[in-house]
């Protein structure tokens, strides 16, 4: 049965939302999105389960992947900007979490790393204490609908 801390008290903002890695809102029409008129936070996407956040997480981190992010530090500055977070100690932490340094070409993204960086996003964004809420099965449910081949992954050449 899919998962979901839609609203639920005493939980960080990321799971209260179903959005464990924050993403923003925008007009982007992600699936399992809640429509804004019907959303309880203002700033950041709710989803309807777990499974849809984590999702969109991956999506966004494809998404800069493919124009071109390739580092550790280039997706964190992308995802995570300094005038909202303190970027070096979210690059530091993903990098730590990943076993790799922070400049370090990743050359194909992998069903494996995407994972991995997407738990040590959602580390950070929730806390450490809160890791034991999304399981591997969760995030296996995001991957199975996922919509994308993840060894078909290319990105575009930087200009």
């Amino acid at each position: 049965m899919p998962k979901s801390y839609l609203n639920q008290a005493g939980l960080p903002r990321g799971l209260r939302n179903n959005n464990p890695g924050n993403l923003r809102r925008t007009s982007i029409a992600w699936d399992g999105k809640i429509p804004f008129a019907q959303s309880k936070d203002a700033s950041f996407e709710q989803f309807v389960e777990l499974r849809y956040g984590i999702r969109a997480l991956m999506k966004d981190i494809i998404s800069d992947f493919k124009d071109g992010s390739d580092t550790i530090r280039l997706l964190i500055s992308e995802f995570a900007p300094p005038h909202e977070n303190n970027t070096i100690a979210y690059i530091n932490s993903v990098a730590q979490s990943m076993g790799i340094g922070a400049d370090t070409v990743i050359a194909n993204l992998s069903q494996i790393q995407l994972k991995v960086f997407c738990k040590a996003i959602v580390k950070v964004e929730n806390g450490a204490a809160f890791d034991n809420y999304i399981t591997d099965s969760d995030y296996n449910d995001a991957l199975a609908i996922l919509g994308v081949n993840l060894g078909t992954i290319v990105k575009k050449k930087k200009k």
